[in-house]
């Protein structure tokens, strides 16, 4: 930094709104707030030509979410969208990146820029960014598509490793200017100088004066408060002295302008769910006036600042910071990284997960296969889809950070989404059944369709289940297709049975038929294809004596020979090298008392571990295809963190069930584990110890595999604890060039 903030001449002052959609408060309770906020910002707007503009915090949906209430001021929005008093984009919705996969960030912004183009605006050239907890290190490259070549944030670097303005390089080289704002960051002139002067309170003072100021503190006072104990100002009164506005100008500058590399110093103002301030721009004015020639004061956008400040930067001796930015605080003040979100609330991870795999792995290429074949592509499904999965992407609630009611919802919104997807799927599959060629083949043929909607070719294991015609006489089938000759199948059931069968046109039949489920493995399914196979049956039933199981506890098939321990964990022999992984995938638990953003451990803590505990361990599963070993135990932990500083002493069960699958010529063990999560308080992991010497490990990002440091830096007086805490999308690697344990 620069030694004092002597080379300012420049204040441009931006003024904004973080708007959380859903945190604090649901949706809906948000959205009533969202209104008193709009109709008081474009009153401002309409009302005062010397209020430049009001920037909304990046993302547009807030937008959406107004006019669905308050559609006559559609026009206004519109006028002051085109003419930049509005700032809307280039995001639909703030979300938390790290938790999300890499389409869904194209897709937002995509979203986002069809929004602000509706509304008639235009994006900008600034990718303006104040919620990830990290940001992704593709995210230049990404942004670069859209035309963004500038980015703004405050998490993830630490004030050490560069000034205020620095440059980021991107995996593929491509590079943005960047800005970490300064040690206030987002809030600068809002603390320091903005509340002086309209409230009297500084920077850390929160203290509020009952009937000092004649306003009426507003709360309910019966059951209907719930949890909630916060007044809210229902007319919160509009005052301003003066004053002390050329002291609070100079000690934002000097404390804050050391960061700033040129003579141009950025002031937000603006706060979580703050609105524009009726008395702004007269404020404005008047530091202007008290500051004298000092300091050039103009209100502004971050589009025109970053136009001015591209005149001072000195290019050639700007720092360049490469790659991922996940870097803890080491210098600086609340701009804290923040990495407990990545496993806070880990069901709303897995469904988000689950609905991301069903539109892009599933819904959109085999709606792009039905295409192909002459069927219609179902856009208006799919665009409502993505638009029930974007919505949920707003950074504390994609991050698992907000209360039980906003996951509710979310988790409403993510069900649509899955619905929508297996429509699209069903469609398109169906659509492509219907028109199968039956030229050669009887009239009752029954064929089984199998779909790879992935862009390469493979081969995979499913459970097939299948009603079949009891009048065709088979207690059992084959599966026949001349690219495919040799499908191993491997039995589950056959029972009488009965499908209804659905038309438009009549009531519901029902089939007389037999139900047969079995394992089924094919081999080199068609890339973005299907293979059809010619369903036979056969006299026998379908029985096999192989088995990949090989002892009470074991099994082994071409690659991998898999043995469960006592205490459920497994050791795992990787046959082409002979390297033996032990003791995989035992549990840990420690306390907690922390929150969903940071994990904060207690002054007195007692670990546990499932290393030793007696699990009953059983063969539920035996074939040539598939074999299973479950393992079932208690796992006895805390109930709590009884006072704060140590954990109970009263404990509780946590029922633990671990299923190991192994399929034929895989080099992949499957393990489910789920735990009934009895206890509070408490930090929960599933341990694989490797015994592989490195010092990095190895994982997927947005469109990148990236490597990160695994010892933790010595934390010694830095602001934020670094942990070991790293997200991964996929999987997660060691290796030491020669062998390697993958999580995927």
């Amino acid at each position: 930094m620069k030694p004092d903030a002597s080379h300012i001449k420049q204040i441009k002052v931006v003024s904004n709104t973080h708007w959380d959609r859903e945190f604090k408060w649901s949706f809906e309770k948000t959205r009533r707030r969202l209104l008193d906020m709009m109709d008081v910002t474009l009153d401002i707007l309409e009302n005062d030509p010397k209020y430049h503009s009001y920037t909304m915090d990046a993302h547009v949906i807030m937008i959406d979410d107004y006019l669905e209430m308050r559609p006559e001021r559609r026009e206004q929005i519109e006028r002051f969208v085109k003419q930049g008093r509005l700032v809307i984009g280039p995001w639909y919705t703030l979300s938390e990146d790290f938790n999300l996969s890499h389409e869904a960030l194209v897709r937002n912004l995509i979203l986002g820029r069809q929004a602000v183009e509706k509304y008639g605006g235009k994006c900008g050239t600034v990718g303006y960014k104040p919620s990830s907890w990290g940001q992704t290190g593709q995210l230049p490259q990404i942004l670069s598509e859209f035309g963004i070549d500038k980015v703004m944030f405050y998490r993830g670097i630490s004030h050490h490793e560069a000034d205020a303005e620095w440059i980021w390089e991107g995996v593929d080289g491509t590079r943005a200017l960047a800005s970490r704002f300064a040690f206030f960051a987002r809030y600068n002139w809002y603390y320091l100088v903005h509340r002086v002067v309209t409230v009297g309170r500084s920077v850390y003072e929160k203290d509020y004066d009952w009937g000092g100021r004649g306003e009426v503190p507003f709360r309910f006072a019966d059951s209907m408060a719930g949890d909630d104990i916060s007044f809210e100002l229902k007319a919160p009164a509009v005052t301003y002295d003066k004053a002390g506005l050329r002291d609070a100008i100079e000690k934002m500058v000097e404390m804050e302008g050391p960061h700033f590399t040129t003579e141009v110093f950025l002031a937000m103002h603006g706060h979580d769910i703050s609105v524009a301030h009726p008395l702004e721009s007269q404020i404005i004015e008047d530091a202007q006036e008290a500051i004298g020639d000092k300091y050039s004061i103009e209100h502004t956008d971050l589009e025109q600042y970053w136009a001015e400040l591209d005149k001072h930067l000195d290019m050639d001796n700007l720092p360049v910071l490469k790659g991922e930015r996940r870097s803890y605080l080491k210098e600086g003040n609340w701009t804290y990284l923040l990495p407990g979100s990545i496993s806070a609330r880990t069901y709303l991870k897995q469904q988000d997960f689950d609905v991301y795999t069903n539109l892009v792995y599933c819904a959109e290429p085999l709606a792009s296969l039905a295409l192909f074949f002459g069927g219609e592509y179902s856009k208006t499904y799919l665009d409502r889809g993505w638009k029930f999965y974007i919505t949920n992407h707003t950074h504390d609630a994609n991050g698992g950070c907000a209360p039980d009611n906003v996951c509710a919802d979310m988790e409403y919104r993510l069900r649509q989404a899955s619905d929508i997807g297996d429509i699209v799927t069903e469609d398109a599959m169906s659509h492509i059944a219907r028109n199968l060629s039956p030229e050669g083949l009887p009239a009752d043929v029954m064929q089984l369709i199998v779909y790879n909607p992935l862009p390469m070719a493979r081969g995979a294991v499913v459970e097939v289940d299948l009603e079949v015609l009891r009048e065709l006489g088979g207690k059992s089938v084959t599966l026949e297709s001349p690219d495919d000759p040799d499908v191993t199948r491997q039995p589950i059931f056959a029972e009488k049975s009965g499908a209804f069968v659905e038309s438009i046109w009549d009531v519901p039949a029902i089939t007389n038929s037999d139900r047969m489920k079995f394992y089924a493995k094919f081999n080199k399914l068609p890339a973005l294809g299907y293979r059809t196979y010619i369903v036979k049956p056969q006299p026998t039933e379908l029985r096999t004596k192989d088995t990949l199981i090989t002892g009470v506890n074991t099994m082994e098939n071409a690659n991998l020979h898999v043995e469960v321990n006592g205490d459920g964990t497994v050791d795992i022999t990787h046959k082409k090298t002979g390297r033996i992984y032990k003791n995989l995938n035992y549990l840990t638990d420690e306390g907690e008392c922390g929150n969903a953003w940071m994990h904060t451990d207690l002054r007195y803590d007692r670990k546990y571990n499932t290393l030793g505990i007696n699990a009953k361990v059983a063969v539920t599963t035996s074939g040539p295809v598939v074999s299973c070993i479950t393992a079932d135990c208690d796992f006895e932990v805390p109930v709590d963190y009884a006072d704060g500083t140590r954990r109970s002493e009263s404990m509780v069960n946590l029922p633990v069930k671990i299923e190991y699958r192994l399929e034929k010529d895989s080099d992949i063990l499957k393990v489910k584990l789920i735990v009934d999560n009895t206890a509070k308080d408490h930090w929960l992991r599933a341990n694989f110890p490797t015994d592989i010497n490195t010092n990095i490990s190895w994982s997927d990002s947005h469109f990148d595999v990236i490597s990160r440091d695994i010892p933790v830096p010595d934390p010694t007086g830095w602001v934020e604890q670094p942990r070991g805490m790293h997200p991964l999308r996929t999987f997660v690697d060691l290796t030491d060039g020669k062998n390697g344990l993958a999580l995927l």
